[in-house]
């Protein structure tokens, strides 16, 4: 991490800020986490619907943090040229209200569907802030060092994540209810944290409110048709959209096929659910992600995730061989993995983009990247759980090998990533 005295000032003030924001809003996305919520639809729920919708509210609500970016791009237009530290709090208070309302649900058909579209609606609120945030790091925090105070921010909301999320799962498992009064604490948390908010500033802000909007008056069509436009004539960024699309869309299935397989085929207890899926992978992601925001801080993207990406395989790797062979001790092993993989895959994911686009797009090419991740956040849960439910009716137990379907996804993405980085580097003449 670079000395303070070193970084502008305006990035050596606001830095503490968004590090003390971030901290105390990770209560609320604890609670929210894609992993938590559907242990507590698949245990809580279980007995209420049949068996296939359960687990496709549990693919819904595991998919719920990517398919909800498909609202970025819209969200990134409406804030093009306004305060965007108002709006990013603004939708972080809206986050935390939904997630206090999921406390009031129904143990009913009824309450599984409300809490269901309460999760989608607070994940959609979350992927605004994860748009607009972007473009106030770029504003801040300059590109040699982007990667690692982005770094050390989410270090410490990962840790809190994790801590309280793992605290929820071990409480389940002597109170299975609890859930109900840790979501209206965590709710009330992020309020906090969106008052908080409002005290960040963007470094010259008016300038840059100025140069989207001038952005936008020679745009005509909307960022729906700019999109299209970018994407036709900026290879190098389809390649990339390209190769992360596949490639995301393993990573994206992995979550709710692992709530599904440890609870119908593994019979594991829900602090050991939570442990696998939330808990390990955000402590492991904490203590890797300072390593990873040195290599991305370095290079450009494009040979970051030559080598990033084969820890995902590592991990979805692990995870499908346990399954297979039934050793739940990979599973442990698998979420290990997981968090090494997170590390690096949320820094990039984060700030990838950013070696693409120029400053006054750079908000126009995040919503790019997070539409698409939404479009395979949508689909890619949901597929990966109608896989599972059709195994199962191949042959009893046939649904363990379904992990193999997002292992072949990742691992074909991290081919593809080694091809466009050695194409670059010749292109470029590196």
């Amino acid at each position: 991490m670079p000395s303070a005295a070193k970084l502008p000032f305006v990035a050596r003030t606001l830095m503490p800020r968004e590090i003390s924001a971030n901290a105390t809003m990770a209560l609320t996305l604890g609670a929210i986490e894609g992993g938590l919520v559907g242990v507590v639809v698949k245990t809580q729920f279980g007995e209420v619907a049949d068996p296939m919708w359960v687990n496709l509210a549990v693919a819904t609500v595991a998919g719920a943090p990517a398919f909800a970016n498909l609202a970025s791009l819209s969200i990134s237009e409406l804030a093009e040229g306004r305060d965007k530290t108002a709006w990013v709090s603004s939708l972080q208070a809206l986050t935390a209200i939904f997630c206090l309302l999921m406390a009031f649900v129904p143990e009913t058909v009824a309450g599984l569907m409300i809490i269901t579209a309460l999760m989608v609606g607070a994940r959609l609120s979350w992927a605004g802030v994860i748009t607009l945030r972007s473009a106030i790091w770029r504003a801040n925090f300059p590109r040699h060092v982007r990667g690692q105070i982005t770094g050390r921010i989410t270090v410490i909301y990962s840790l809190v994540i994790a801590l309280s999320a793992g605290l929820t799962g071990f409480l389940m498992n002597h109170w299975p209810e609890v859930w109900r009064i840790i979501f209206p604490l965590a709710g009330l948390m992020g309020l906090v944290a969106a008052w908080r908010y409002q005290r960040v500033r963007i470094r010259m802000g008016a300038r840059l409110r100025q140069q989207e909007l001038a952005e936008a008056a020679n745009r005509p069509g909307g960022q729906l048709r700019q999109s299209w436009e970018i994407l036709k004539t900026d290879q190098w960024y389809r390649r990339y959209m390209m190769t992360m699309f596949a490639f995301g869309s393993g990573n994206l299935m992995v979550i709710a096929l692992l709530v599904v397989l440890l609870t119908e085929q593994f019979d594991v207890s829900r602090f050991s659910q939570v442990m696998i899926t939330t808990t390990l992978p955000l402590l492991c992601l904490s203590i890797f992600t300072p390593i990873w925001a040195r290599r991305l801080d370095s290079v450009h993207i494009l040979d970051y995730r030559a080598k990033q990406a084969w820890t995902f395989v590592l991990a979805v790797g692990l995870f499908a061989a346990a399954s297979a062979f039934n050793v739940i001790a990979g599973f442990w092993l698998g979420a290990l993995a997981l968090g090494a993989a997170f590390a690096g895959g949320k820094l990039g994911w984060n700030l990838g983009h950013n070696d693409f686009a120029s400053d006054e797009r750079s908000t126009l090419y995040m919503g790019i990247h997070v539409t698409l991740t939404g479009i395979r956040g949508l689909i890619s849960p949901l597929l990966g759980v109608l896989v599972y439910q059709q195994l199962e009716t191949v042959s009893e137990d046939f649904g363990r090998f379904v992990l193999l379907l997002p292992f072949t996804l990742t691992l074909g993405g991290a081919i593809t990533f080694v091809i466009l980085a050695r194409w670059r580097r010749r292109e470029m003449g590196l």
